[in-house]
């Protein structure tokens, strides 16, 4: 079965509470208008994975860092 969805995708890869939370604003920041085609074409789950092995910010480029830098500064 193929989720459909950010929160989906992340619950499918293992992420749980705030690692959850953080994957799904991620990926709503930088990919919200495209959210069925990125869960679609596996692109989501890669991202999920990166946040289950807690690369997520090695992996990602200038504006993904500064994403994420602004996810957690709210924190």
């Amino acid at each position: 079965m193929i989720a459909h969805t950010f929160y989906e995708v992340g619950k499918s890869e293992r992420l749980k509470g705030k690692m959850l939370e953080r994957y799904v604003e991620y990926m709503k920041r930088r990919w919200g208008k495209e959210e069925h085609l990125q869960c679609k074409s596996g692109y989501a789950k890669e991202w999920a994975w990166r946040f289950y092995n807690r690369i997520e910010y090695s992996a990602s480029d200038n504006i993904g860092r500064r994403v994420l830098q602004e996810i957690d500064s709210i924190e």
